[in-house]
């Protein structure tokens, strides 16, 4: 039984290590003649979500603020992720591996990038992992957890 990688989703927190995750990310893709997904999930500040927010400010105004700044953020993101990516690819001299799309999310990073992979029936999932000191161990970041634990696909953790 061979193992082929079509699509693969690579998730971001737009951490400092970031750029290590997706060179390794790449690396893969670029072996298998993969496509590369995307996946930056933001989770809203509960300072905008309904409370004290909504004390102060009126509903409306809340809500074209919230949406103006969010759609800004996004933009933003999704740019600096394109050009990141395109001179990454380049300079990686990555001949088989191209980006196929680039998403800016809203909602709870583990679940989203498992809903993530599912809608684009990724073949595998790559991430970075921050490391935590147990009593006696080491143990993986809360999403990266979170995804390992419940994904049905395999998931590539690259330590930040």
């Amino acid at each position: 039984m061979s193992f082929k990688i079509n699509r693969l989703l690579y998730a971001t927190d737009l951490g400092p290590r970031g750029p290590d995750v997706f060179r390794c990310a790449a690396s893969i893709a670029d072996q298998y003649g993969a496509d590369i997904h995307i996946v930056h999930v933001i989770e809203e500040p509960s300072i905008l979500r309904n409370n004290i927010a909504e004390r102060y400010i009126s509903s409306s105004v809340l809500g074209g603020y919230r949406e103006s700044t969010l759609d800004q953020a996004i933009s933003e993101i999704k740019r600096r992720l394109e050009q990141f990516s395109r001179s990454t690819l380049e300079s990686e001299e990555a001949m088989n591996a191209r980006v196929a799309e680039i998403r800016v999310l809203i909602g709870r990073p583990g679940r989203t990038i498992l809903a993530e992979a599912d809608r684009i029936d990724a073949d595998c999932i790559a991430l970075g992992s921050r490391r935590y000191a147990g009593v006696n161990d080491m143990i993986i970041g809360s999403v990266a957890r979170k995804v390992t634990l419940k994904s049905r696909r395999p998931v590539f953790l690259f330590p930040v």
